[in-house]
Parts: C-alpha cells; structure tokens; sequence
C-alpha cells in the first residue's frame, strides 16, 4: 500500500473522506428526521436516555423509521468506502485487518436499516455485526496511528479510538449486570416499564456515536492532506 504513487493516494483519499464525512452526516440527519417526529407505543417522546437506536427504525412505531433506514444502509456503504481506503493507504499489515473487519461492520450497518427490528432474528445479527465489528476495526485503526506516525493521522484522534473501545466493553458489561436490559433481550415484545435512564441504550448512543466521530475526524485531518506538492517553479533554485 504505502507503494501507492502520490496520485492514487490522493484519489483514494478523496473517494475515502468523502465516504467517511458523508457517513456521519447521513446518520445525523437521518437520525434527527426520525427522533423529532417519534412517537412511541405508547405515545412517548424519543429520547437516548431509554430508548435504543434500532427504536427509531422500527416500522408501524416511528414515524419516521424508512427514512431512518435508508440512511443506514446509505452511511452502511460510505463507511465501507472510508475503511477501505483508509486500509489503501496504511503502511501497517493491521491492514489487512482493519479494513476487512470495518467493511464487513459497515455491511452490517446495512443491514440494520434493511432489517429493522420488526425483523427480529436478522436484525439481532446484523445490529451485532455492526457494533461487535465497527469497535474493533476503529481500535485496530487508531493503534496504527499510534504505532506509525503519519501527519495524515495525528495522534489526537487515538485517543477518540480509545474512548469508542471502552465505551463499548462498558456496553458489554450493561448488557450482562443489567437486570432489566437482560430480560429485555430475552423478549421481542414491547418495552413495558421502560426506565427513565437506562443504561444499555445510552451506551449504545455512545459507541455508534464514537465510531461515527471518529470516522469525521479521521476523514477530514486526511483531506486536508490531499494536496499535491507544488511543481518546482523554472529557473528557480531550492
């Protein structure tokens, strides 16, 4: 990869940020259309203090939730495009890691919008993909940056990495100590009794937040990269 004349790196640069930046603002904004027009079963606001991500996908319950879900499976493939390229560009074998695991978790992000929850058994595999993959591939790409300085990467943005990997083992251990979250996984019905503040959701929030900021952050310290050098100007030394 790092064989990669300057030319094709900055193209691929190109294709990649855009893929990255395009990723975060079509899940915000996807996210946004559905959250402020959500009404639930039983006629409550959305709010991430109790309320999963997949909830504002849910058909027949959010208003919203085609809209939510074409931009999942949009920002699905722009984040394949940003991984991939990242893995283009990377002078570290994790290479060959990162960016296979990324692309397959940015499938599955995919498939979260093309099987909602209503869809329950395809949905638990495809939101599974997503966070269990999407976590490692940011943790495996950060510690790259780490490992091979790059003015392309700054070091700032490992500690962005970080924060999305703790975040998720923090999910992890919610989903196994928490009571409530446990029997809600257990049930494919309705939330009954759902908690002001809950914990397993609120993580979730901030592991997709994680990965999606971090993809941001990446995208555009990379892109301002993307210039050429200037050509020697004739006759003129140094």
């Amino acid at each position: 990869m790092s064989e990669m004349t300057e030319e094709r790196q900055i193209a691929v640069g190109k294709i990649a940020t855009t893929g990255g930046i395009l990723a975060f603002w079509t899940i915000v904004l996807g996210t946004a259309v559905a959250w402020l027009a959500y009404h639930g079963a039983q006629g409550e606001s959305y709010s991430p203090l109790n309320h999963w991500v997949s909830e504002l996908g849910q058909l027949g319950v959010s208003e919203r939730a085609s809209t939510f879900n074409l931009g999942l499976v949009a920002a699905g493939v722009e984040f394949v495009l940003f991984i991939l390229g990242l893995a283009m560009v990377s002078p570290s074998r994790l290479r060959w890691l990162f960016g296979p695991i990324g692309a397959i978790a940015g499938l599955g992000g995919c498939f979260v919008g093309i099987y909602p929850m209503n869809n329950p058994d395809a949905h638990i595999v495809a939101a599974s993909t997503f966070f269990n993959l999407g976590w490692i591939a940011v943790g495996i790409a950060s510690f790259t940056f780490l490992r091979f300085p790059d003015p392309r990467f700054p070091r700032r943005l490992v500690g962005v990495g970080a924060a999305t990997v703790v975040a998720f083992v923090a999910f992890l251990v919610s989903l196994r100590m928490d009571e409530f979250t446990r029997n809600r996984m257990a049930s494919s019905g309705p939330i009954v009794g759902r908690p002001e503040i809950w914990l397993g959701p609120i993580l979730e929030w901030v592991v997709l937040a994680g990965i999606m900021v971090w993809t941001l952050l990446v995208s555009l310290s990379w892109r301002a990269t993307l210039k050429p050098k200037p050509l020697p100007v004739p006759g003129k030394k140094g």
